[in-house]
């Protein structure tokens, strides 16, 4: 077993090569297996019923020893069992879990739904109900494995786990801890935490669900790794679906080391878990680790007038995040959260039982609705109707009590003799259409992954038919045939099939209302928070710069870097900025190239137009001309300037947000600009601040037929801001043309252009 225990102690990557090369060498200890079964040849009461409430020890084991494969499979009236049976171990008899978690979560599918996972250490099979974990966990003394039935059901659990009792474990030994976790209400303007611990190990995993509160794309959010206290996060990601290793968007996919497991269309309550396990390196801490994730992407709404669109981009979300946090570690952690109820863990919902009703449910005249066999569906029955004719209706009545916001939801059995029917709700006074030809038939029959259950049985398929505002009162559901898909017959007979089958439909209440509203209120407190964070950046940005000033007149000199000057500002301590961030000093300035830059980002280090430093906003080089300001006094045939509005990543942004652009057209072209007045004869520093681009040129800049230095190559791959310093520039009386001519071009250049931000012309002492 040196394999996995290496990888526990030290970190090392593991491959499957390393547990088959474990095949080769006789291992250590005994196996062993506990089972909810028991040798009786007579029985087949292989299972523990746990009643409503109950916590249940289902499997101690006696140390030293590990536990290598750990299999579930339940069976609960409860339809949504995988997020109301909660698993935990717990090690060595402590009084705290290390793993404690919902078991559909730990098994990478959220939200109390099921699916088929395909990883290294988790597999699930059978449409969600063979749940398989390979995650090894050693322990010294003892493991205790309890389940806890918080559903108001029954639940029968069979279960296996197949372990290895060891003469003993090495010393630097980790544990294995998993923890369940989730925020909502949201808390405002605040990322999402999936873990936060203390002590020395390694992150391994995570499994991530989300619903969605607003119909847009929820994930441009980054995730963030702060290893052993560091306030700024060494590991930064680039978005939700780049953490899960995919791209642009998230679709379904199951891979060894990463996966999507539940992805509906976008939409409001769209619901998506996603996995990824930290194999490739593990994320190593000594001390602490915390890991988030960011809430921020687009927000929609709606003109309720006009009905018009509007997109907000990169805003908080108060989306419903709940997640698994995977690690291993030194000793038995204390729990960084607890595990909330049930009532908050699952959204309320009503589930109407159509097979429970279908000797009383309204129906046309010829149907009649029956219970038919099916063991994909819950309680292995379906309510099937047979019909053959355009028309056919049947209704399902069902109760709001609660004025809210509700999800509805049919559950079809899809089948080779399904049919179209249109799916129409009425009560309260209003009549809507949710699907006007909802399809019954299985495209899915002919895909081997679903046989031999579909081909008998048909493929159940969860249909949603539309987010509603509901009033209290009754409602009608109502199914009417309206035709039939183009390959489905009856077999029997050849004839047209237009049948319809179900397993249930599920009114599920969400946990928002009136969004329109919070946004409203989200928008007007962004606007507020924004504006006492800046005012908030500006007071430290002016307190730095005075602390700065004061130590260079004291004889000290312009520091080195802030802390030199931590001791002249309130608390004698560096402030982070308000979005968490350090202040940034930078000598000599980039914005004040005489002097020095204090400033913060403002949250993003790739907008310096929006940064806020001991400069004046907008940013104009402090005694400069303006290229955009200056006058062409000549230029080669073919040649224009253009005013151009550029915004940038360069740094500093353009003096002024504008630029000259000089559209040249061969080398040797060139271009005379005016200055405003005459300077006076003498010796200059002249400062040149200019753009470069993929299609600029290699220039000669000239102040009265002076050289600024030596020619400058204009070429780059993005546009960009470059500074040129010409030191001892001698100008005689009168001097007041600046010339570009076009030397040359780089390589990979296209074009010859330039382009001018400003000058500025100081005479030197």
């Amino acid at each position: 077993m040196a394999g996995l225990l290496g990888f526990l102690g030290a970190g090392r990557a593991v491959g499957v090569a390393d547990i088959l090369a474990e095949l080769t060498r006789q291992q250590a200890g005994v196996t062993k297996r506990f089972s909810s079964g028991r040798f009786d040849p007579e029985s087949n009461a292989d299972a523990y019923h746990l009643a409503p409430g109950q916590r249940f020890t289902a499997a101690e084991l006696e140390g030293p020893g590990e536990i290598r494969h750990i299999w579930f499979t339940v069976a609960s009236a409860d339809r949504r069992w995988p997020r109301s049976l909660v698993r935990r171990i717990f090690w060595d008899g402590a009084d705290v879990p290390s793993v404690e978690a919902p078991i559909g979560d730990f098994f990478a599918a959220g939200h109390g739904m099921r699916a088929n996972v395909s990883t290294i250490p988790i597999e699930v099979t059978s449409y969600g109900r063979a749940l398989n974990s390979y995650w090894r966990m050693p322990f010294r003394e003892k493991a205790r494995v309890e389940l806890w039935n918080q559903s108001s059901n029954r639940m029968t659990v069979y279960c296996q786990v197949n372990w290895v009792q060891l003469p003993s474990l090495p010393p630097d030994t980790l544990y294995f801890h998993a923890r369940y976790h989730q925020e909502f209400p949201v808390k405002p303007f605040s990322p999402y935490t999936i873990f936060q611990g203390e002590g020395e190990g390694q992150y391994v995993g995570t499994v991530l669900s989300s619903q969605s509160s607003f119909g847009v794309w929820f994930g441009e959010s980054d995730d963030r790794f702060y290893i052993d206290g560091e306030p700024v996060p060494s590991l930064v990601g680039t978005g939700t679906e780049d953490y899960f290793t995919d791209a642009w968007n998230l679709r379904l996919f199951s891979n060894p080391n990463a996966g999507v497991t539940l992805c509906e269309p976008q939409s409001v309550d769209c619901r998506l878990t996603a996995y990824r396990w930290h194999f490739q390196p593990p994320v190593i801490f000594r001390k602490s680790l915390k890991v988030e994730i960011e809430r921020r992407s687009f927000l929609d709404e709606r003109d309720p007038q006009t009905g018009a669109r509007k997109l907000h981009d990169f805003k908080f979300r108060p989306d419903f995040f709940s997640s698994v946090a995977f690690w291993y570690q030194k000793g038995v952690a204390r729990p960084f959260c607890e595990l909330p109820p049930l009532t908050e863990r699952l959204n309320p919902e009503s589930w109407l039982e159509v097979k429970d009703m279908a000797d009383r449910l309204p129906c046309s005249a010829g149907l009649k609705p029956a219970v038919r066999s099916n063991r994909t569906c819950q309680g292995k029955t379906m309510l099937w109707v047979e019909n053959q004719d355009i028309g056919a209706w049947l209704e399902v009545p069902f109760t709001i009590e609660t004025e809210a916001q509700y999800s509805l939801s049919a559950f079809q059995v899809l089948h080779r003799e399904g049919g179209r029917w249109k799916a129409t709700l009425r009560g309260a006074g209003q009549t809507q259409v949710l699907d006007a030809a909802l399809d019954f038939y299985d495209a899915y029959g002919t895909l081997k992954e679903n046989w031999p259950e579909s081909q008998v049985y048909g493929t159940v398929r969860e249909a949603k038919l539309g987010v509603l505002r509901l009033a209290p009162g009754p409602y009608t559901l109502r199914f009417e045939c309206v035709g039939q898909n183009p390959l489905s017959d009856e077999r029997r007979t050849g004839k047209p099939a237009r049948s319809l089958g179900l397993d249930a439909i599920s009114v599920r209440r969400l946990p928002w209302d009136r969004m329109d509203q919070w946004l409203a209120n989200y928008l007007a407190d962004e606007q507020r928070r924004n504006a006492e964070m800046e005012r908030e950046a500006k007071q430290w940005v002016a307190q730095l710069t005075q602390a700065i000033s004061d130590s260079a007149r004291s004889g000290a000199g312009l520091p080195r870097s802030l802390a030199e000057v931590a001791h002249r500002l309130p608390g004698a301590r560096l402030p982070a900025d308000p979005w968490g961030q350090p202040y940034q000093y930078v000598l000599p300035g980039l914005f004040r190239p005489e002097s020095f830059d204090v400033f913060s980002v403002r949250g993003d280090s790739r907008a310096p137009a929006a940064w806020i430093g001991n400069w004046e906003r907008p940013y104009r080089l402090a005694d400069a001309l303006e290229g955009e300001e200056l006058q062409v006094a000549g230029a080669s045939p073919g040649t224009r300037a253009l005013v151009q509005e550029l915004t940038n990543r360069s740094v500093p942004d353009l003096s002024g947000g504008k630029h000259l652009f000089l559209r040249f057209g061969a080398s040797g072209d060139e271009a005379r600009l005016r200055l405003p007045k005459p300077l006076p004869a003498g010796v200059y520093t002249v400062i040149l601040s200019r753009v470069t681009s993929w299609d600029y040129g290699k220039v000669q800049w000239l102040l009265n037929e002076a050289p600024l230095g030596e020619p400058v190559d204009g070429f780059s791959q993005e546009t960009w801001r470059r500074v040129t310093v010409a030191r001892g520039v001698r100008l005689p009386e009168g001097a007041r043309e600046l010339r570009a001519k076009v030397v040359g071009a780089h390589p990979q250049s296209c074009g010859f252009n330039a382009s001018l931000d400003a000058i500025r012309i100081a005479p030197e002492p």
